[in-house]
């Protein structure tokens, strides 16, 4: 019988090289193992989220998140899942909660993006602006409010932010 730290082992090398559909058909051929496993769940959602099988990588992702619902990977992963759907209020409250759980720039992005979705232009700008103050060295971070305050029209600003977004990187 397969261990579920080897077939985690070979499920991620295969993500690694983007085969995600071999992935797949790796994890669903141990099924007996993914139920209990949430690490295997979550990576056969992300599987299925790369190829944008969306239901399906929602339903994997939900399991995943219900076994290990402090995992910051599973709730990121389900709010992308709800995100790409365009449910901006679950993907918000989702995303919101993996963002307590850790901070990553691909959290507070998406989470701005969900906001904005919703109109919510004043809480997308904060949360850009929240993670420039926790990590003012973070060159990523004015790149993507610059990019916000360029999709708001702000061009200016956005200018502004692309430039010391680009003076951070020459100087780390």
């Amino acid at each position: 019988m397969v261990k579920a730290s080897r077939l985690l082992k070979v499920a991620q090398s295969l993500m690694k090289e983007e085969r995600w559909s071999e992935a797949i058909k790796l994890l669903k051929g141990n099924s007996a193992l993914l139920e209990k496993d949430w690490e295997l769940l979550w990576n056969l959602g992300w599987s299925y989220f790369k190829l944008e099988r969306i239901s399906e990588a929602r339903r994997y992702l939900i399991k995943a998140t219900k076994l290990a619902p402090e995992s910051h990977a599973c709730k990121f992963a389900l709010g992308s899942v709800f995100l790409k759907k365009k449910q901006y209020k679950k993907a918000e409250s989702i995303l919101a909660d993996a963002l307590r759980i850790k901070d990553s720039d691909l959290t507070r992005m998406s989470l701005a993006m969900a906001y904005q979705a919703q109109g919510k232009t004043t809480q997308a700008e904060n949360t850009h602006l929240d993670g420039i103050k926790l990590k003012p060295k973070a060159s990523e971070r004015y790149a993507a409010y610059a990019d916000f305050l360029s999709d708001i029209g702000r061009e200016a600003e956005s200018e502004r932010m692309n430039r010391k977004a680009r003076e951070i990187r020459r100087i780390n």
